[in-house]
């Protein structure tokens, strides 16, 4: 199944990339997700627990989430296989990011594949693809939050501190 679309963010294109590379903030915007632990040995990978509801298949699905095809700070390839309510889930979406046409503003565009097998896979595809999208605008509108009440912090912090842990970032 082809899933596929966009989210303009209010920020630069390097803002953007920064919290979808940040795993912290991946795990805080995705709908339901529980934990999400790095995999030992791999930069990109993580074994992520979510409870996600589906219709009647609502429940907790584990799985690994990975990037891969990095090429900063323009796109990624994100891959997930997780398991879960008698179901299987496998996708791979490109996420692709470029300004829009408003300074100061991103266009992320993700165009996905998703293979479901049991229980999932007997629901309805429009319900599927109604489903993933309302959790895609979920996920981006949670980075969107993050970025804006980061953006609010930087501007409450007096300059000297800010000054002092822009600093110490790199």
């Amino acid at each position: 199944m082809q899933i596929q679309g966009s989210y303009t963010f209010e920020y630069d294109q390097q803002a953007v990339w920064n919290i979808l590379m940040n795993p912290d903030a991946i795990a805080k915007a995705i709908p339901g997700v529980k934990e999400m632990v790095p995999l030992e040995g791999e930069t990109y990978a993580w074994r992520a627990i979510a409870k996600i509801g589906v219709a009647s298949v609502s429940g907790t699905y584990s799985g690994i989430i990975r990037m891969t095809e990095i090429e900063a700070p323009d796109r990624y390839r994100l891959t997930a296989e997780g398991e879960g309510q008698q179901s299987v889930i496998n996708g791979t979406a490109l996420i692709t990011m470029q300004p829009a046409q408003e300074a100061g503003k991103t266009v992320v565009v993700w165009d996905a594949e998703a293979s479901l097998a049991g229980k999932l896979a007997s629901i309805a595809q429009r319900l599927i693809k109604s489903a993933a999208g309302l959790l895609s605008r979920q996920f981006f509108g949670g980075l969107a939050k993050q970025l804006k009440a980061a953006e609010k912090e930087a501007k409450t912090v007096p300059a000297a501190t800010s000054s002092h842990s822009m600093a110490g970032e790199s």
